[in-house]
């Protein structure tokens, strides 16, 4: 009978290449939890549950299928070398030449196998991986492996969540596989005591992995989610001499070219890096604008402390006071806005008001769909409240055609009453949604870091229902009227925008 005290001893001479898959992950786990005088047996209740489970199925097991020994049993011990036999002992001793001959015209080197060319990688090469994909990554991820039921409720509970909170829809190109995920885990779920093999069919897996290798994450992008890991810290100087090696290789292979839609941060970044360890500064770092555009991009918050005023020495002569060169030395926070939209309106600040006005049918609900993805993809989470057509079949046309389909884009028919959970919040339209300016100026104020953009409807003279007051409160003010956008603000915009 094998026990914890004997498991070492007993399963010695155990072919587990024989045995159910089980058992054999169940073997590896009950090494490394009874090693070490059982320190990780006697620490957790839930691993002492699931070792006893698993030497109770051994021997039960072993009891009917009696074992096998391996042919080269677990052991540490040396094999002992055979003597050479007489005849070979006295054939080397009748040679006068003590170097072996060698026949004529056979090869005196094996012949290479040839090598398995790696198969193509076609995988579409994205800024953030759906999160469908995702979860059916982690999915097929379990084949084959003795999973304990609370890992599996966990990962049921957490599709559950995600297809609740709407950030799985049914509209989803894969909502068909994740329905079957969540049944396939309730079914296993019914079935299990405390731990069980999972088995996923052949024809289901093949697909399921089809799916979690079609889409990788672009390469620069994941070198700058390892560049953010260091900006800004001190020490780091063998981190970056790694990422900046491994930045030159990726650029050396054509992994990355200048065609890169990321390659002009990934160029900042390498700067920052060769800068830091040439000049041996205290951390790497590089301009705030260009840090927001990165963190908006990774979907990372751009909190910075060096958005706060810098006090310089000396006495003010007044708290309500700044003298111009500390109004100099401030650093405001941008959030790195690039490409046609910058053109238009420059690159805002976090916590930017905008106001977009224009005739029915002119084409702004349009552009905005098109600016939130923009900001979606770049810079963070977005919700867009399309109060005015909510998800009509209008909406999904729009959405189709400007490609809005980024999984940081959120849709809503009116407005939570928490927004906490986004960067960005289009109201479309505030007439629509009944909002005065009182509402508006409240909405600033309780999120002072959420940029907002207001949608108006105007009239045939251009005056704003509603809005005529915001229009001395915003930031920005865009005019959309026969499919040209033109703006005027703050941040040194001012251009146009010809809408297709």
């Amino acid at each position: 009978m094998i026990t914890i005290n004997n498991y070492t001893e007993k399963t010695q001479n155990i072919s587990f290449s024989s045995l159910p898959e089980a058992l054999k992950k169940g073997d590896d786990l009950a090494r490394k939890a009874l090693s070490n005088n059982k320190q990780a047996y006697n620490s957790n209740d839930t691993i002492q549950r699931v070792v006893d489970n698993y030497i109770e199925k051994l021997n039960a097991y072993l009891k009917s299928n009696p074992p096998k020994t391996d042919s080269q049993p677990n052991t540490n011990a040396k094999t002992p070398r055979k003597a050479p036999s007489k005849a070979k002992v006295s054939k080397a001793k009748s040679t006068s030449d003590p170097k072996p001959a060698v026949k004529k015209n056979v090869a005196s080197k094996r012949v290479a196998k040839p090598k398995k060319e790696k198969a193509e990688d076609t995988s579409k090469r994205v800024e953030m991986i759906p999160i469908e994909i995702t979860f059916i990554k982690r999915y097929a991820a379990m084949d084959g492996k003795v999973r304990t039921k609370k890992s599996v409720l966990s990962l049921l509970s957490s599709l559950q969540k995600a297809m609740l909170e709407k950030r799985i829809r049914k509209t989803s190109p894969y909502a068909k596989e994740i329905l079957q995920i969540q049944n396939q885990l309730i079914s296993a779920l019914d079935k299990m005591e405390d731990t069980a093999e999972f088995k996923i069919d052949s024809k289901n897996l093949k697909h399921y992995q089809e799916i979690a290798s079609s889409e990788r994450i672009r390469e620069s992008i994941a070198l700058l989610k390892r560049y953010l890991s260091i900006h800004g810290k001190p020490g780091v100087e063998d981190k970056a001499l790694r990422l900046k090696n491994a930045m030159e290789r990726m650029v050396k292979s054509g992994k990355i070219s200048k065609s890169d839609p990321y390659s002009d941060r990934l160029n900042a970044a390498f700067k920052s890096l060769a800068v830091y360890l040439r000049e041996k500064k205290a951390t790497p770092a590089i301009s705030q604008g260009e840090l927001n555009g990165i963190k908006g991009l990774l979907g990372a918050h751009t909190y910075s402390s060096s958005s706060k005023k810098k006090e310089s020495p000396g006495p003010q002569k007044s708290k309500d006071t700044m003298s111009s060169q500390e109004l100099m030395r401030m650093d405001f926070e941008t959030i790195g806005l690039k490409g046609k939209f910058r053109e238009l309106i420059g690159d805002p600040s976090v916590g930017f008001t905008a106001m977009v006005f224009g005739q029915p049918k002119s084409g702004k609900s349009t552009l905005m769909l098109e600016f939130a993805n923009e900001l979606a993809s770049k810079h963070g989470p977005v919700l867009y409240a399309a109060i005015e057509e909510g998800y009509g079949y209008t909406l999904k046309d729009k959405i189709q055609r400007v490609n809005a389909t980024h999984p940081e884009l959120y849709f809503a028919e009116k407005l939570p009453s928490n927004l906490s959970a986004y960067d960005f919040v289009f109201i479309d339209s505030v007439s629509r949604a009944g909002m005065e300016l009182s509402d508006m100026v409240k909405l600033k104020n309780k999120y002072p870091r959420i940029g907002f953009v207001f949608v108006f409807h105007s009239t045939k003279d251009g005056k704003f229902r509603g809005g005529n007051e915001l229009a001395h409160e915003v930031d920005v003010i865009i005019t959309v009227e026969n499919k040209m956008a033109t703006a005027s603000g703050r941040f040194n915009g001012g251009g146009s925008l010809k809408m297709e």
